[in-house]
């Protein structure tokens, strides 16, 4: 009896095995989609009215990387474009014209800019503790009219990451 009992425990455990498998292993492609999504971006030069030395330029640069890394975006190199304000004769601490916009468009085949202000950038020493703070309007272009698509307006301070004592503050621009 203890042995039919067994038996029929392992049939039982064996049926649940055997329908839950499949036949033979599955292999499923997806086929990629259809046209090239990536979407070609150029980031215009900052400008700077912050007092903080050399300011847009690090932010441009720090901005950048976070694109490139992001993997979302084709960037158009900085050089590329610094080109063609020198041949339109734009200088980079400028913000160029829509029409400018539309023919930097149409040479480098950017979809999007991405360009700006510096409104505030300080990093100061004050007592024992490093003050940081940034301010920042970014604006995003259509590439093929040079209308604004969105603007926006962004304030962080190294004191908002503090978490206890000073763990988790950033006392450092690049950080921020």
């Amino acid at each position: 009896m203890m042995r039919l009992g067994r038996v029929m425990i392992a049939l039982f455990v064996l049926f649940f095995l055997i329908g839950c498998s499949a036949t033979s292993p599955r292999l499923n492609k997806i086929a990629p989609l259809p046209g090239d999504f990536s979407c070609r971006v150029a980031v215009l030069p900052f400008i700077d009215h912050g007092r903080y030395p050399r300011g847009s330029q690090l932010f441009h640069t720090v901005f950048s990387s976070e694109l490139v890394s992001s993997a979302a975006f084709r960037l158009v190199q900085e050089g590329d474009l610094l080109d063609i304000y020198r041949q339109l004769r734009i200088y980079p601490t400028r913000e160029p014209n829509q029409e400018q916009l539309r023919m930097i468009g149409s040479r480098l085949g950017v979809q999007i800019f991405i360009g700006g202000d510096i409104l505030r950038m300080i990093e100061k020493k004050n007592g024992s503790d490093i003050v940081t703070e940034m301010t920042v309007a970014l604006r995003i272009y259509d590439g093929k009219s040079g209308k604004i698509l969105w603007n926006t307006y962004h304030k962080r301070r190294g004191k908002d990451y503090q978490i206890v004592l000073h763990f988790g503050r950033i006392n450092t621009i690049t950080g921020l």
